[in-house]
């Protein structure tokens, strides 16, 4: 079996989280686990002043491959007041990715992310628009598909055909993990769009394996969390 090192320390970057931090150089003590061919290094983010009063705490993960940043981070800021907080992988990456592997690079932080965070005040995961994940889409487009052909429909609607869509069974095997479920989908200014006009989102990318239409959404795809009863 192949290992992987996940190793905190060290790490500077200068790219924005959010609009809401920047970065600072941060010492941790190494910490080493098993997973793949790949290091996951933990950093904590410096608040804005400006954003100080109602943010408490910041943190990013970012996917090392040799000497190679990957294309993959993810974001967290805790809430002062509730001491709730997120969990953001928009931003770093506008490639394709399979939504599995996705779920799977969050499974592999859970342990970083339970060193700093109270898990069970997580209330939100937020992901990129829907066509980045081919899989994703072809499996939900089929099933919208079966059940409104290419009609629109409003919000309420729609957020139940994902409730009860293959959607829900992926994210709930992470989130059983967590002792969550998923309780809302927000897919902000959802809508239709046709084969012919994906080269918009993804720009030099071969789609002929892609659904003649699928829905996007301009902010991405955001999921509100409950606790599991």
């Amino acid at each position: 079996m192949r290992k992987t090192v996940i190793i905190l320390s060290i790490f500077t970057l200068i790219v924005s989280s959010c609009g809401q931090t920047t970065r600072k150089q941060t010492e941790t003590e190494s910490d080493i686990q098993n997973f793949q061919d790949t290091i996951i290094v933990k950093q904590r983010n410096t608040v804005r002043k400006s954003d100080s009063t109602w943010i408490s705490k910041s943190y990013s993960y970012y996917w090392i491959a040799g000497k190679d940043t990957l294309n993959f981070a993810i974001n967290l800021s805790e809430y002062k007041r509730s001491g709730e907080f997120g969990l953001d992988v928009r931003r770093y990456y506008r490639e394709p990715m399979l939504f599995p592997d996705v779920l799977e690079k969050i499974k592999a932080c859970i342990p970083l992310i339970e060193e700093d965070f109270d898990i069970s005040k997580l209330t939100t995961l937020v992901f990129n628009e829907p066509i980045f994940y081919l899989d994703l889409i072809t499996k939900l487009s089929n099933e919208y598909q079966q059940e409104f052909g290419r009609k629109s429909v409003d919000f309420r609607v729609f957020n139940q055909f994902l409730l009860k869509s293959n959607l829900t069974p992926e994210f709930n095997n992470l989130l059983v993990l967590l002792n969550k479920k998923v309780r809302i989908y927000g897919f902000e200014k959802f809508h239709i769009i046709e084969k012919k006009d994906y080269e918009h989102f993804l720009p030099n990318t071969d789609f002929s394996d892609y659904p003649e239409f699928t829905f996007n959404a301009h902010a991405g795809i955001g999921v509100s969390l409950e606790n599991r009863q």
